[in-house]
């Protein structure tokens, strides 16, 4: 069966550092403009995105396309490894607020985590 909801997708490095993530797709709970699952998922990446560029001035590349629902943010080779450090506490607490989400409506949203090759 095809996952039909929204899925965001983490890239880390193989010590396990988080170096960027992408959500795709809408999360189908409910109609556009009162979807829970949507408006949480929208709100932390797009905050997650913010402190990184804003509070911690990491590099980062982002897209955003929202007719398709789609947001991806990566920190760029540029990164020095203090700042990679640093947006763990960011990309981490980002993680866990989704997966806190995942519990609760698992039709909807789905994480996947890959390895940076």
């Amino acid at each position: 069966m095809r996952f039909s909801g929204t899925t965001v997708t983490f890239r880390k490095r193989s010590d396990g550092a988080l170096l960027g993530y992408s959500a795709d797709g809408h999360a189908g709970y409910a109609e556009a403009g009162a979807d829970i699952v949507c408006a949480a998922v929208s709100a932390l990446t797009q905050t997650t995105l913010n402190g990184l560029k804003e509070v911690l001035k990491a590099p980062v590349m982002f897209e955003r396309d929202d007719e398709r629902a789609f947001l991806e943010a990566n920190l760029t080779p540029e990164a020095t490894e203090a700042q990679i450090q640093q947006a763990q506490l960011l990309l981490v607490t980002l993680l866990e607020g989704l997966r806190a989400i995942e519990r609760e409506y698992p039709r909807n949203l789905r994480i996947i985590l890959k390895e940076r090759r």
